[in-house]
């Protein structure tokens, strides 16, 4: 869990979907310096995320995405703050 949130920005945040097998929750005091939130949401056991997960792969459910290309992530990260992104963008390399 570490290693992720190195990866977030000064006020960033982390949403963990269900609980981790274990149980046991991430949140280092020296998240506080950073303002880092660190959120969860309940969607289900394990099992069920499973579940889930193979009913997506048995019905062929397909997400609704834009790539776009790498070296235009930048105007990505712009558009997607003005409201035009109708989809969840993808960054891809082409």
């Amino acid at each position: 869990m570490a290693d992720y949130l190195g990866l977030l920005r000064t006020n960033g945040s982390l949403v963990q979907v269900g609980l981790p097998e274990d149980g046991t929750l991430y949140a280092p005091v020296g998240n506080l310096k950073r303002r880092l939130k660190i959120e969860s949401s309940l969607v289900g056991s394990p099992d069920e995320i499973r579940e889930m997960f193979q009913l997506v792969a048995d019905k062929g459910v397909q997400p609704w995405v834009e790539e776009i290309p790498m070296k235009d992530a930048n105007q990505a990260i712009i558009d997607m703050e003005a409201g035009k992104a109708r989809y969840r963008y993808v960054l891809v390399n082409k």
